[in-house]
């Protein structure tokens, strides 16, 4: 849980800023026919500096020798350049120095954000690898829950220039708990690494024992990229699917209690899916939280009130955690010993890929929406259904080849 008290801060924020922030911004700063283009542009732009950063630092941190060890350094710097760029979100006048602010945000993020996700690999026996998988699952949601409700109770004041301290009160939230968290994680890895006789990466850059990663690697990025598209879609026009499609009038609010349900769920079910995929296999765990996804994404179309979207969120919520759960336990399954850092890249290559298509649907959703109204919501949610499914079947020929010797305990 301390290892992965990183996911609570980066996740609690980043989640917080995209999913309820970015677009109520973008309400005051874009224009009202444009608007989830205008958002498209933020998270898609966002996402192609994610990627050519977690392309370089992954590998970087392979390589690095510091007193604080291969991974921490980079922790410590982006939360401290993540608060600089949360300045200016704060400040913004126009959609243009906002923009230009999410982009440093981004980039600082993945700089921190790649080396952490190889800390399972790192430290973590290879027996226990669904296990703390789920953790990380549990961290990421208990973050991202957390401070999306909280935002979205605070942001719900804010309606512009005037109300600016709400901004402001929340901005100050997330940057708390993200220091908080990054100091906890920092401490655990560093006094794991010196009193580990296996954690030698602390001064030393291992050798990796194998030529190159994992042969079936690409197969494994394709079904991710097509799975992570369909949950990225409704942190992305959730709040406009609300307000627009289903008609309720204080979406802010009832986006906020959605995750919170949403979030509850996945919580709740990613432990026992990361245990049950120890014992029985990642794929099977996977297919079966695909399968959910999928049916219950679609049922989504008949909500018509907040109780219904919510009682819809938990079930989605649930299939989603244990999907989560299974497939990170089986992206760590993929890695090469001396290479985690350039294998967690290429994994959250296919991460911001799905989550950047995500992002550039938006002026298809627009353009469908004034055709028909509604319309455009409607075709995104029975895309999502299609491609939980496809991302499950193409998972199925792939084997893991496990490279990393298990580190004692």
């Amino acid at each position: 849980m301390r290892l992965n008290a990183f996911g609570v801060g980066v996740n609690g924020l980043f989640l917080a800023v995209e999913t309820v922030m970015l677009p109520v911004l973008v309400l005051v700063l874009a224009p009202e026919a444009l608007k989830n283009t205008f958002l498209a542009m933020l998270g898609f732009t966002g996402l192609i500096v994610a990627a050519v950063v977690q392309v370089i630092i992954g590998r970087v941190s392979d390589r690095t020798r510091s007193p604080l060890g291969r991974r921490v350094p980079y922790l410590l710097w982006g939360c401290s350049f993540i608060l600089l760029g949360m300045v200016g979100v704060g400040l913004a006048p126009t959609f243009w120095f906002l923009l230009g602010a999410w982009l440093f945000i981004q980039a600082n993020v993945n700089i921190a954000y790649g080396p952490y996700q190889a800390l399972i690999q790192d430290l973590v026996p290879v027996t226990r690898t669904g296990a703390a998988s789920s953790f990380k699952i549990l961290a990421d949601a208990v973050g991202g829950v957390a401070f999306i409700k909280i935002s979205s109770v605070l942001m719900g004041y804010y309606t512009g220039p005037d109300s600016a301290q709400w901004l402001w009160i929340t901005l100050s939230v997330l940057g708390v708990n993200l220091v908080v968290a990054t100091g906890i994680t920092s401490v655990t890895v560093v006094a794991r690494e010196r009193s580990t006789p296996t954690a030698i990466n602390a001064t030393h850059t291992p050798v990796p024992v194998a030529s190159g990663l994992h042969p079936q690697l690409s197969l494994f990025l394709i079904s991710r990229f097509l799975m992570v598209t369909a949950i990225a879609v409704f942190q992305t026009y959730g709040l406009f699917f609300l307000r627009d499609k289903v008609g309720l009038e204080a979406p802010t609010q009832a986006l906020g209690n959605m995750i919170l349900v949403a979030g509850g769920a996945v919580a709740l079910s990613a432990y026992s899916a990361g245990w049950l995929s120890d014992r029985i296999g990642r794929k099977q765990v996977v297919l079966a939280g695909a399968a959910g996804a999928a049916v219950s994404t679609v049922w989504m179309l008949w909500a018509g009130t907040e109780t219904e979207v919510m009682v819809i969120a938990t079930v989605i919520g649930f299939f989603v955690g244990s999907l989560l759960s299974a497939n990170w336990a089986m992206a760590n399954d993929l890695g090469t010993e001396g290479r985690e850092g350039l294998h967690m890249g290429a994994v959250n290559l296919s991460t911001i890929g799905g989550a950047a298509f995500a992002k550039l649907l938006g002026p298809g959703v627009d353009l469908l929406n004034r055709a028909s109204a509604g319309s455009g919501y409607s075709t995104l949610l029975v895309g999502c259904a299609v491609l939980f499914i496809l991302g499950a079947i193409l998972l199925m020929p792939v084997e893991p080849r496990l490279h990393r010797a298990p580190p004692s305990v």
